[in-house]
């Protein structure tokens, strides 16, 4: 309608008066300016002006390939000059930098792992050419994995890569096993063929049994719905279709490729190279003591597994000195500083304490940007106007090129801020949570939940449990969840008074609006663009309640007035937002972990003890949440998933050998590698998380491997070769010692980079792989001399029981007679 701002000031009125309807310019009544709407929340970046601009990809779209797009059409843009010049991009958060650095730093796990799984096979094999074969067998099961996976429709993600690069050691198991008995056979056969054919059936039977019990182990994580469940199901579908892919190529290419290459080796036989050598040599000297510490343990089996039960018991109460968590703390250089001031306070007071702020943090190292807001929030594609509130978000350099931690930097900064005493002002710091990763209401670690109805009541118990909680070590950015009332000014409208001179509600309300905040009369369109054309008072003619009171309000009919012979204008409090909880009203107190000295269950032990001694009136309690909540429900799921696994195991175990024994034997393995477990989060400092009761899960299926391994050739033993028990025994554990240790070896060294935590996002899966470590460490120890034992204590145990039920069947008619081993057998079963 208008083509300039000139033309707007042109615009002809009608104005009532005295001597009737006049005719005057627009000018003439007001001041019209080309400006913008009062600015009521100010951004910096880097202490320089800005806008900030969010963009959210659609649920279904993958977040790298988005970031990716905007990246290219950002640069387009400036190329094609359609920024205007002055103007500078920023990103300030950048969710697909994070990911593609944990992507990479997993990958890199997964390549370093397979290849020193490698490593390790071709120093106890003996031959190059031999670890050929796994060294074929790995991509070709990745390959057969990544297949699996497209057709489960899963990602590419940090928690897949994670499942694929914890479990490259896992591959080759399968594959070793396989390898090393065929290998052992074609020593002595003079047909490589057959000899292959022989030694891969003498271990086909344990392969799948092993892979079976794998798969049992994890299935039960698939039926149960939760978090965790959420969070880690394509880790563990991933891993379950590596250790199938693994099957499928032990017991096809794996023996196929030993029948050629043998002859190979045969017609090429070259001299073994001195690192060969020295390893047999060590491997003979191992063997020796080994069949030494061996017979000495089944001279004292009682003594041994007495002693491994103590072992365990202590490991337990240790188990109690961990602290807990649910997921660990993810370093991706992103905290928040948080501003909040007394109700009444206005935005130049809050920005004068951000300035204040923004200095403290410009004194920092490994900086990148600062962003800071004052007036309110900006979260995706909203705002929330709060003139008393504000933050500064601060995003520090890639982890590789800083050395210093977030919670370090965290611990600095709060360090400075008490240091500067800023009168009146309440400020938090804390660590910003990664983005798709809640694990509670609130982004807070602790949460306590004041529950009744009063609200006064509420407000004194919330004050009294926030100054018992003051002063517990470690837990810092104390704060309530119900605010203090705002000052408001209130216009109590005289009815009957407005009815008399025809001036409705709406009328008063529209000209209070119209004279503060502004109308939007109409549209200004200058090109291609609409601005809005807003109407309001000078904010010089509002500064006081009186000139709220002096607004005229002009009816419908009949002369003008003044807001104040139709309402009276007060100034007041506000309602302050209620917080309810299945009908309950609550106010929640919450607060973050300072640092990494301590725990979550550290902190929310010493919060129950404080807590714990508060009398509560009748009708009020106390509930627990953040991420304790979280915690609590997390750990009684996955304990009721170790157990179903354990319970499959056997079962699997049960199934396919035909006994309830052997498995029974087999399957005391699983709680003696807890003490693995316990002791390796014990020396590294880590609590007991999620991701730690995930790598119990795994070994409940993993660490049963070796012993299925040792027993199975114990019962070949005594089957074909007529050994006793400790015959069998004696001469079974040598032999299964090598692939043994190979197969532990090389799942240890596939998961030692993710171990060590190198790079971005490896702390999610950190603890997994050093609880895994640790269990399968022990697990290979209580293998070799602890099981051994344990099957003749059983065995021995059932020949008693049989010899006993013989003697009691032959009681009546005379002295019993057992005419042989078979015989014991059968009366047992």
């Amino acid at each position: 309608k208008f083509g300039s701002v000139q033309a707007i000031r042109e615009v002809p009125v009608n104005v009532r008066s005295q001597g009737g309807i006049q005719r005057i310019k627009l000018k003439d009544l007001a001041r019209i300016e080309d400006s913008h709407r009062e600015q009521r929340i100010f951004v910096h970046l880097n202490d320089i002006p800005s806008v900030k601009v969010s963009i959210q990809k659609q649920p279904n779209a993958n977040t790298v390939e988005v970031n990716d797009g905007i990246k290219k059409k950002m640069e387009y843009l400036e190329r094609n000059g359609l920024i205007p010049a002055g103007i500078q991009f920023k990103v300030v958060n950048d969710q697909s930098y994070y990911i593609k650095n944990s992507l990479s730093s997993v990958s890199d796990a997964a390549l370093i792992g397979g290849l020193l799984a490698m490593i390790v096979v071709g120093l106890f094999l003996g031959s190059w050419r031999r670890t050929f074969i796994i060294a074929t067998s790995i991509p070709i099961a990745i390959l057969a994995t990544f297949v699996m996976m497209g057709m489960g429709n899963l990602t590419l993600n940090i928690i897949s890569l994670g499942g694929l690069a914890l479990g490259i050691g896992m591959l080759v198991d399968n594959s070793i096993v396989m390898l090393e008995n065929i290998s052992r056979h074609q020593k002595q056969h003079p047909d490589p063929v057959e000899a292959a054919h022989y030694g891969s059936n003498e271990v086909i039977s344990a392969v799948v049994a092993s892979t079976t019990t794998n798969l049992a182990s994890v299935v039960p994580f698939l039926l149960v719905i939760g978090l965790a469940a959420l969070f880690f199901k394509e880790l563990i579908l991933t891993i379950s279709f590596a250790i199938i892919g693994s099957l499928l190529v032990a017991i096809t290419l794996v023996p196929m490729l030993s029948a050629l290459l043998f002859r190979y080796e045969e017609s090429h036989k070259r001299k073994t190279t001195k690192l060969f050598s020295k390893v047999e040599e060590l491997l003979a000297v191992l063997n020796e003591w080994y069949r030494k510490a061996l017979a000495w343990t089944i001279l004292h089996k009682f003594l041994v597994v007495a002693a491994a039960i103590v072992i365990f018991v202590g490991s337990i109460l240790l188990l109690q000195r961990l602290g807990s968590e649910f997921l660990p703390y993810m370093d991706d250089g992103r905290m928040n500083i948080r501003i909040q001031m007394p109700p009444s306070t206005g935005v130049s007071e809050t920005n004068k304490v951000a300035d204040r702020l923004k200095q403290i943090v410009r004194e920092m190292p490994v900086k990148e940007s600062v962003f800071t807001t004052v007036g309110g929030f900006i979260f995706g594609r909203g705002t929330a106007e709060f003139a008393n509130r504000g933050g500064i978000d601060v995003q520090l350099v890639p982890l590789s090129e800083r050395t210093i931690s977030s919670n370090e930097w965290i611990a600095q900064v709060r360090k400075k801020i008490d240091e500067a005493q800023i009168p009146e002002a309440r400020i938090l710091v804390s660590k910003s949570q990664i983005r798709g990763i809640r694990t509670s209401s609130n982004d807070n670690d602790v949460g306590v939940k004041v529950q009744g109805q009063d609200l006064n009541t509420l407000i004194s118990l919330a004050n009294e449990v926030m100054a018992r909680l003051r002063g517990v070590e470690g837990l810092a950015n104390l704060n309530k969840s119900l605010d203090e009332a705002k000052p408001e000014v209130r216009i109590q409208v005289d009815r009957e008074r407005a009815a008399e001179l025809a001036i409705s509600i709406r009328d008063i309300g529209e000209t209070v609006r119209t004279a503060i905040d502004g109308t939007i009369a109409s549209k200004y369109t200058e090109g291609d663009r609409e601005y809005d054309i807003r109407v309001l008072l000078a904010r010089s003619e509002i500064s006081s309640l009186r000139d709220v009171e002096d607004l005229i309000i002009y009816p419908m009919v009949g002369p003008p007035t003044t807001l104040r012979s139709v309402a009276k204008v007060r100034e007041g409090l506000g309602p302050v937002t209620i917080t309810r909880e299945n009908q309950n009203r609550i106010v929640e107190i919450t607060g973050d972990i300072a640092g990494s000295t301590r725990t979550l269950g550290e902190v929310m032990n010493d919060v129950h003890a404080r807590l714990d001694q508060m009398q509560m009136p009748e009708g009020y309690s106390l509930l627990y949440g953040g991420q304790e909540e979280t915690v609590r429900e997390n750990n009684r799921v996955l304990i009721t998933i170790i157990l179903l696994a354990v319970f499959l195991v056997y079962v699997v175990m049960a199934v396919q050998y035909e006994s309830l024994l052997n498995p029974f034997v087999i399957l005391t393995t699983i709680p003696f590698a807890l003490i693995g477990v316990v002791l390796a989060l014990f020396v590294t400092n880590i609590p007991v998380g999620a991701t730690v009761m995930l790598g119990v899960i795994l070994l409940a299926g993993i660490v049963v491997n070796n012993s299925i391994l040792l027993v199975e050739f114990i019962e070949i033993m005594r089957k074909e070769k007529g050994m006793s028990k400790e015959d069998a025994v004696r001469a079974a554990g040598p032999v299964r010692l090598r692939p043994i240790l190979m197969t532990t070896l090389t799942t240890t060294v596939g998961m030692a980079p993710l171990a060590f935590g190198i790079g971005e996002g490896s702390e999610v899966l950190q603890p997994l792989a050093i609880s895994t470590i640790g269990g399968l460490v022990v697990a290979t120890i209580i293998s070799l001399l602890i099981i051994p034992n344990i099957y003749l204590v059983f065995h021995s145990l059932k020949e008693a029981i049989a010899l006993r039920l013989t003697r009691a069947s032959r009681e009546p008619v005379g002295p019993s007679v057992v005419t042989s081993t078979e015989e014991i057998e059968v009366m047992a079963k």
